[in-house]
């Protein structure tokens, strides 16, 4: 398997986009365009993840609330237990997908809720997952939180697939919930990747009212677009990270009032 981890903490500098590729996916991380207006405990607080093996792409991310801590904590993991297993051939199909999805944001909760004391004074934080399996034509996803999983069609539609209302009032860490609850304050799904072009994950720093760009769905449309033409293909996953970033920093300028941001792409 290969991995690729970006944290929050070790990226500070205003206006930076760092970013990993590996085969067809990217990572990539920035403290924001401008300085955050807001109370926070941590300069960056977001982390992204990416995981390859022989049975597709494991990426995701994570917004840290009252800290950094929690969001390394999910996505260490995510690395260190289901990204070996889910990345070779026959370890999971879409018919088990919610009940593994399920169980492992319960022992990421946990291992968060053993790290900090939770909500009230600990950290807590969202996250969003996505499983690629070409061979089986599916993409699997999971997200607690508001962050976000976009499938980006062939004829440029894009739709979020983590859109759930309730889910943005909840975080891993902040309460002793279980699969249950969880699954039922998150999204957890199967989507077809026939018709699928990329798919694209992001933290709030790209979408949040006012801090953000105006229309998020088109700026991740313009991403893929821009990267499309990249040459060597290799490169267009990394391309369409780090433009979305840029644009995500540059909306930050325009309005003087940043946010962290990450996101991952799985070129399809």
């Amino acid at each position: 398997m290969r991995l690729a981890f970006l944290r929050g903490r070790e990226h500070v500098e205003l206006g930076a986009i760092a970013a990993v590729a590996e085969g067809n996916a990217a990572i990539a991380l920035s403290l924001g365009g401008a300085k955050k207006q807001y109370a926070h405990v941590d300069p960056n607080e977001d982390a992204a993840l990416l995981a390859l093996g022989p049975a597709g792409a494991l990426v995701a991310v994570a917004d840290g609330h009252h800290g950094f801590e929690a969001a390394e904590v999910a996505l260490e993991y995510l690395a260190t237990h289901p990204a070996p297993h889910w990345t070779e051939p026959g370890t999971v199909r879409p018919e088990t997908w919610a009940r593994q999805a399920a169980a492992v944001l319960e022992d990421a909760n946990r291992a968060i809720r053993a790290e900090r004391d939770g909500f009230e004074g600990g950290s807590c934080t969202t996250l969003a997952f996505a499983l690629v399996l070409p061979a089986a034509g599916a993409l699997l996803y999971a997200s607690v939180g508001d962050s976000h999983i976009y499938r980006v069609a062939e004829d440029g539609a894009v739709r979020d697939l983590a859109a759930h209302p309730a889910a943005k009032k909840f975080f891993l860490g902040q309460s002793e919930a279980g699969a249950a609850l969880l699954a039922a304050r998150g999204t957890i799904d199967v989507a077809p990747l026939a018709g699928a072009r990329a798919v694209v994950l992001a933290t709030d720093g790209l979408t949040e009212r006012d801090i953000g760009v105006d229309d998020p769905e088109a700026a991740v449309r313009e991403a893929i677009d821009g990267a499309a033409a990249a040459e060597p293909p290799g490169r267009r996953p990394l391309e369409a990270a780090r433009g979305l970033l840029e644009r995500a920093c540059a909306a930050h300028r325009r309005g003087r009032s940043g946010d962290n941001a990450a996101c991952a792409v799985v070129w399809l």
